[in-house]
């Protein structure tokens, strides 16, 4: 399915907390679950032009990144500036049993969700029981 393991979250999470006062702009809230043969991750990207949204995936990661920009006019005095801009990246680490050449992704209401399919060979399959023969004793 999907790895839970990652092995710089740690270090993302203090990171933000020590230099970025908790708001860092690459941080990318996601949840994942699996309903029957799928396998979907919903990523919060509040504010993000979709054209700006790039899914890719290269054997068994899947990375999601996504620019937030926030252009002022020269003349314009900021008074307050606290909404992060920049670009956001995510890598996903996925196991064997997904099929990544179907992977489907769509953007709503300021959340990515990306949808994998669970591989044929990883669904499960219901063996059937004959009579035992002397073949299958040896």
């Amino acid at each position: 399915m999907l790895m839970r393991f990652d092995p710089f979250a740690d270090f993302d999470r203090l990171s933000r907390q020590m230099w970025g006062n908790g708001r860092a702009a690459n941080y990318m809230p996601a949840d994942a679950y699996r309903k029957e043969d799928r396998l979907f991750i919903h990523i919060d990207l509040p504010g993000i032009d979709p054209d700006t949204i790039d899914v890719t995936v290269e054997k068994n990661t899947l990375t999601v990144s996504a620019e937030r920009s926030w252009e002022i006019d020269g003349e314009d005095k900021v008074i307050l500036n606290e909404r992060p801009s920049g670009t956001y990246t995510r890598q996903f680490f996925l196991g064997e049993s997904l099929d990544t050449d179907s992977i489907e992704a769509g953007y709503d209401h300021g959340v990515l969700t990306v949808s994998l399919p669970i591989a044929e060979q990883a669904k499960a399959r219901k063996i059937a029981v004959s009579q035992v023969h002397d073949a299958l004793t040896g």
